[in-house]
């Protein structure tokens, strides 16, 4: 995949951070996602739903389910942002 699935990303999940600090949990940390970025959470499934089609039969699927990559998302940069405190 040539571009990230979420456009500024690390601006984004940042801004969730600094908004509603660290401590809150993957599943806030989703819910408030599909919230404020509604169009990127299309975006995510629009990709995913895409590339399900395009996996041929007995290959393993390249990117995680909705959900499973906001999760992943968020576990990526609460680390880097604790990591820099």
């Amino acid at each position: 995949m040539g571009q990230s699935v979420i456009v500024k990303k690390e601006e984004k999940v940042t801004k969730i951070f600094n908004t509603h600090g660290l401590n809150i949990s993957e599943m806030e940390f989703v819910e408030i996602f599909k919230k404020e970025y509604p169009k990127d959470w299309d975006r995510i499934n629009k990709v995913y739903t895409d590339e399900e089609k395009e996996t041929k039969p007995g290959k393993s699927h390249p990117m995680p389910e909705p959900k499973i990559y906001l999760i992943n998302t968020y576990k990526v940069y609460k680390n880097k942002l604790e990591k820099s405190l």
